[in-house]
């Protein structure tokens, strides 16, 4: 079942061990002590200035005494001031190292998970957005759960250390500044509601915008070659354009209620100075216990404005982790690190399906399989034919345990494989399909890709049955040679005899082909081709292909239609029958007779031409000289080359601003505006004291 959280922040926490929770106490202890410093600093400050008026008033024979208990008060605030620095100081190390902590196990955690779904659940979960949760949702999580919450407990410890001294110094005075923090509380819970609900909507505004760019970035050179650059380009700027007006919403909402709050504390102080002087006035304050009150107080409620930015970092944080740890929670049908599931001490090889019915997650109402019925012996080559989507691939992805079936059963040697453990099932499996996937690494370790602990022999041996160790040892690194991103640097044949090689490295015993050379051209197929027929001996074979010459030599030969096998036999057999084969391979063979023979000689300069420069790229080392710098790079590297870095020239903030020409209005009323509510919090206090001065000297 899957389980669901409410948005609140101690969800952040739950990778937290025992080691982060000591941090966490720490830094929340050293924060306690950062906020209670300015507050306690006051009382120093109005013992200091009745302790100044009481002496300022009479003769000059006292400046020395004067001067004295000025130096034992700076003495104070230099020791006050010294443990601030280092409590604020150890509060932001001890929270930063907690989180940078947690924050690892989480990405671990989240990576993991992804890992671990069945394939059905990336059918509806699109992958670009996945990997923006990976990047910038964890990052707002960092943020939640980091320095953020010191600063937040040292707001709070700055209010609540104000309000005690306050109170303490004189009650009268600030049960008055109290009169309007009820509205100040609500107006502030009630902003971090509304704010955590516009975050989620942007982060997910946010989370399409990403889909959407990676999935461009992926196939960046199809969008190029059809011209697609201005409809992707659209396509991006219309999900940016969703979470601007979001973002625009929650700056709105984020700046009223800021302006509130400080309303409301400017109104506090309107009312503090009042009665404050009324206190003075009557004899029941000192000017010097006004003044402690008064800025404890200030510096209590101001406090409460400075939590804004953690209070936004909590909504950011909130929102973040609520999809995040759904992901992580999120138990998969078909668990591939199970270690539950029968694991047979042999298998021969025989799969059998049995009234087999299938649709795919994302298209629940499109029948695929409609009751399936195939038998596949051990050591023997089965060829699947059919027009596309008939369900001939479907096949593949269900021996794999891709997906389960609706109904009926799977069997390889006369169990169910859904009773067989997963990777165990998968690890007996080989698979080759139309477009081999390499990833940016050397050869060896693509190969090695199959199985993780063969050793060097193994892996040669494997390139040698997959007809690819005789140009491979013709590269300048062999078999330590980088292929680049998704194999850049290889052809089409030689990427797919990679792909052999790593299928053959683990022995499987049941190997899939997928339209393995559907997708090369002839020399290429031939060579391929070759490797494939070797690869199959002794082993219990699934070939899909179109290509007449792949599937003549089969065992057997099963036609689809509809979702559903026709016909089956063997090559003659089904030719005799005059069925759904026989249609298949006439129409072949059709297509094959009305090439011209213009169009052979166009194919056969093109192979030539394809000869010559094979020939020249060999001399060189590399098959295909890729575009790409990070490719480049690998390579140089790897031939010994130190590589000097591109010094990049810093840019000038002004050009960065001239990009947002177009929002330069908002940036100089903003700026007005920052330098005005910057001045205020700077000149506010002079009213103050020039009214206390006042009525001191004059009354």
């Amino acid at each position: 079942e899957k389980k669901t959280y409410k948005k609140k922040i101690v969800v952040g926490f739950r990778y937290a061990d025992w080691l982060d929770k000591l941090l966490m106490v720490l830094g929340t202890t050293m924060a306690i002590l950062h906020g209670a410093g300015q507050p306690l600093m006051m009382i120093v400050f109005g013992d200091m200035t009745d302790r100044f008026f009481s002496l300022g008033n009479f003769s000059f024979n006292l400046i020395g005494r004067l001067e004295e208990e000025m130096t034992r008060y700076a003495y104070y605030y230099s020791e006050i001031g010294a443990g601030v620095l280092f409590a604020a100081y150890m509060q932001v190390a001890f929270w930063t190292v907690a989180a940078g902590r947690q924050i690892k196990k989480i990405r671990q955690q989240f990576f993991h998970a992804i890992m671990r779904q069945e394939i059905g659940w990336f059918d509806v979960n699109d992958v670009g957005e996945l990997n923006t949760r990976l990047i910038d949702d964890v990052s707002k999580i960092n943020e939640g759960i980091g320095d953020k919450i010191g600063m937040f407990f040292q707001a709070i410890s700055t209010f609540l250390t104000g309000f005690i001294v306050g109170f303490t110094k004189g009650w009268k005075l600030t049960l008055v500044i109290l009169a309007l923090s009820p509205v100040l509380g609500f107006s502030s819970a009630l902003w971090a509601k509304i704010l955590s609900a516009f975050t989620d909507k942007e982060l997910a505004a946010y989370a399409k915008a990403g889909a959407v760019a990676e999935e461009v970035l992926a196939a960046v050179r199809t969008v190029i070659a059809f011209g697609g650059q201005k409809k992707e380009i659209e396509r991006y700027h219309k999900n940016l354009e969703d979470a601007k007006h979001i973002g625009i919403k929650k700056a709105v909402t984020a700046n009223i209620s800021m302006g509130i709050v400080f309303l409301l504390i400017y109104s506090s102080y309107a009312l503090a100075i009042w009665y404050g002087t009324s206190l003075i006035l009557s004899d029941d304050y000192t000017i010097g216990k006004v003044f402690t009150v008064f800025f404890s107080i200030l510096l209590g409620a101001y406090s409460v404005g400075q939590t804004a930015p953690s209070m936004e970092a909590f909504a950011n944080a909130r929102g973040a982790a609520y999809a995040v740890f759904n992901i992580i929670d999120n138990e998969p049908q078909i668990d591939s690190f199970s270690e539950s599931g029968y694991k047979p001490d042999h298998i021969r090889g025989n799969l059998e399906f049995c009234n087999v019915y299938f649709n795919y997650p994302a298209r629940p109402d499109v029948k695929v399989l409609k009751g399936l019925n195939l038998k596949v012996n051990c050591d023997q080559t089965v060829a699947l034919v059919g027009g596309s989507g008939c369900g001939k691939s479907t096949i593949v992805q269900l021996i794999q345990r891709f997906y389960d079936p609706l109904e009926g059963t799977i069997t390889l040697d006369g169990q169910d494989i859904r009773n067989l453990n997963v990777r165990y099932l998968r690890e007996i499996i080989g698979v080759v399909n139309q477009e081999p996937i390499l990833f940016a690494t050397t050869i060896a370790e693509n190969i090695r890709y199959g199985c993780e602990d063969v050793n060097m022999e193994e892996i040669e041996k494997a390139a040698k049955d997959a007809n690819a160790y005789d140009f491979i040892m013709k590269l300048p690194d062999k078999f330590e040679t980088m292929v680049g991103e998704r194999g850049a640097q290889l052809s089409g044949g030689q990427k797919q005899r990679i792909a052999i090689a790593r299928a053959l490295v683990r022995n499987p015993k049941i190997l899939l082909l997928d339209e393995a050379t559907s997708a090369l051209d002839t020399q290429s197929e031939s060579v391929v081709q070759a490797a494939l027929d070797k690869a199959q001996k002794g082993r219990t074979t699934i070939v899909i292909a179109h290509r007449l010459s792949t599937v003549q030599n089969a065992d057997l030969i099963a036609a689809f239609e509809d979702g559903v096998v026709t016909e089956q036999g063997s090559h003659n057999e089904l030719m005799e029958r005059n069925g759904v084969y026989c249609k298949l391979v006439n129409m072949q063979t059709v297509e094959t007779e009305v090439q011209s023979d213009e169009e052979e000689d166009v194919l056969s300069v093109k192979k030539n031409f394809k000869e010559m420069m094979l020939k020249e790229s060999l001399s060189n080392g590399l098959i295909r000289r890729s575009t790409r710098k990070s490719i480049k790079k690998t390579r140089v590297q790897n031939n010994g080359f130190d590589v000097k870095e591109e010094d990049i020239p810093p840019v000038s903030f002004l050009k960065i601003m001239k990009l947002n020409k177009a929002e330069w209005p908002y940036f100089v009323v903003g700026t007005l505006c920052a330098v005005i509510n910057g001045v205020s919090l700077c000149t506010v206090h002079f009213p103050h004291l020039s009214t206390f001065f006042y009525y001191y000297y004059y009354y």
